[in-house]
């Protein structure tokens, strides 16, 4: 319906465009939104206050001019009004909000499926996280929004690919293997030496248990069984990532691998055509980039003194990989501690000639759990943070999927576990989800009366006039336009806050049927029965179809 709104709009001003009407121009960016007082109509615009600049003239005089020259050919606007210094607000009529409700009811689980995208490919890259340990909150945090971005975007039309980059050519895993093959050592001799940076956690113990049956590392000279402990060390961990992953209900087309990025030469390919273009130098034993005047605030090392590559010389490569596969945008969900390296792999890429714009990276800002009223900062398994897994354990996958989108990706979030066990209205998942089986109740106490749902109604204005019922056809109106804005924000936690909206409405709408029997979906009234069924069917449709989006399940019953 807002996008509809938005056509009448546009082919309005154009149309006063040409006739000299208004001033022709470039017509700012503006909103329609749904007013918060329901007697200010259904939709409101600041078109006119945004064109007040470019024409000249107070916004009340643009607004009159675009009321009187309203180009509705489809007969969508009952009326339209100007309010305060220049807002028009705009009533639809009631036959169209009963289209409304005939469409959701036809397109079901399609019901907000466009094709916004036109077909663009998009790759996520997302989670990436390094082959050395469990997945801890932050992963989790990165994978909820990354999978829930890929499903959206895919849902509106674009050409989305999965993608999972593995940093296993770093010290990190030979770090990984010292670590597991000092813990093997000390099965026996407790006092043999840990490495000073390794990895802590009982999960290194039981990969020095699992590899030793693999292998017997006694045998083998010490740097052939770190190297080995290295090896199967990141290869258990990866499994396990992947299998938390899958748990998770998160999946990627493609696991790309820096150590294949190595040793298939396009590292070595990548700065020798870098070089050729003159942004290549040597310095203090190192091979510099020139990335200052490509907005950098100074050069990077790309090649240590000791002939290591650095992580920056592997990302160039990964990143030129990515649009040589022809994606024309492509989006990274980082850490936050990543935030200064985000100009750094932009200023690279202009120096190919690529837009900065081509690449968004989303930050992550840290979750902090809480339970009992008391942080908990230490993990059994992990040692030195709680991991995904143990999440889940705790509370399942729908809340931590939940909870982890409740928020900006650039929020530090509180997951509050007591919460999220509550099974009453002050869970949010709980709250949402519980409007879908509450929905689903609804048509089993209708089926047990014997009473079938015909179809969405004819007429709505004899049959659904309560503002409550109203306001929830207005939200449902508006989860196609919510999710084209998702796809140009990249801001999939705003799904969760219309769900949230849209399941208060309806358990409000519930609740007064409690209170005054002729407010009850099933009356004594067959005509308003039909309605109301066809109300509560378009509700639990745009909740299934949201919870979806998110990789969340919508129960029956609960």
């Amino acid at each position: 319906m807002k996008n509809r709104m938005n056509a009448i709009l546009t082919a309005t001003i154009n149309d006063c465009f040409e006739r000299g009407i208004l001033s022709r121009t470039s017509i700012p960016p503006y909103v329609i939104e749904i007013p918060n007082n329901p007697a200010h109509g259904h939709f409101a615009t600041n078109v006119s206050m945004v064109l007040a600049s470019s024409q000249r003239r107070r916004p009340t005089d643009i607004a009159k001019t675009i009321i009187d020259n309203l180009k509705d050919d489809q007969h969508l606007l009952e009326s339209a009004d100007i309010a305060g210094p220049g807002f028009i607000n705009f009533r639809i009529r009631a036959t169209e909000w009963c289209g409304l409700l005939t469409e959701i009811g036809n397109l079901k689980a399609e019901y907000g499926r466009n094709d916004a995208g036109k077909g663009e490919k998009v790759l996520v890259e997302f989670v990436s996280a390094n082959p050395t340990g469990p997945l801890h909150l932050g992963h989790g945090r990165g994978a909820a929004l990354g999978d829930t971005l890929c499903r959206i975007l895919a849902f509106c039309g674009y050409d989305v690919a999965r993608e999972f980059y593995i940093n296993d050519a770093g010290a990190q895993v030979r770090l990984l293997g010292e670590s597991v093959y000092s813990r093997f050592r000390q099965i026996k001799n407790p006092h043999y030496p840990f490495p000073e940076n390794g990895y802590h956690g009982d999960y290194i113990l039981d990969l020095a248990i699992a590899i030793s049956q693999k292998m017997d590392l006694n045998k083998l000279p010490e740097e052939e069984a770190i190297a080995f402990c290295a090896q199967k060390g990141k290869e258990m961990m990866l499994q396990e990532i992947k299998a938390d992953l899958s748990r998770f209900r998160v999946v990627f087309d493609t696991w790309s691998s820096e150590t294949d990025l190595h040793q298939s030469g396009l590292l070595h390919d990548t700065l020798e055509m870098i070089r050729e273009d003159g942004y290549l130098y040597e310095k203090d034993g190192a091979t510099w980039l020139r990335t200052s005047p490509f907005g950098d605030d100074k050069d990077r090392v790309i090649r240590k003194k000791d002939g290591e590559f650095t992580y920056f010389a592997s990302d160039i490569a990964y990143h030129l990989q990515k649009c040589g596969k022809g994606f024309t945008r492509a989006v990274n969900i980082w850490g936050a501690d990543h935030h200064g390296y985000v100009p750094r792999i932009k200023a690279a890429l202009s120096a190919h000639g690529i837009s900065p714009n081509w690449l968004s990276v989303l930050l992550i800002q840290l979750v902090k759990l809480w339970e009992g009223g008391q942080e908990i900062r230490m993990s059994k398994r992990a040692g030195s943070f709680v991991t995904l897994r143990e999440l889940m354990d705790a509370v399942g996958e729908d809340a931590v999927r939940f909870v982890f989108l409740m928020k900006n990706h650039d929020s530090p979030l509180d997951f509050d576990m007591d919460l999220v066990k509550k099974r009453d209205s002050d869970n949010p998942v709980y709250y949402v989800q519980y409007a879908h089986a509450r929905a689903c109740s609804i048509f089993r106490k209708a089926e047990a009366e014997g009473i079938l749902m015909a179809g969405a109604p004819v007429d709505l204005s004899g049959g659904l006039i309560l503002e409550e019922e109203l306001a929830m056809i207005r939200a449902m109106a508006d989860f196609p336009s919510l999710l084209m804005e998702i796809c140009a924000t990249l801001e999939p936690h705003r799904l969760t806050y219309y769900l949230t909206d849209l399941a208060a409405l309806f358990h409000r709408y519930f609740n007064l049927g409690t209170k005054v029997p002729e407010y009850r979906v099933v009356t004594a009234d067959a005509a308003l029965t039909q309605a109301r069924l066809a109300l509560v069917e378009g509700v639990r449709t745009v909740i299934a179809n949201g919870l979806r989006l998110l990789g969340i399940d919508a129960p029956e019953k609960m």
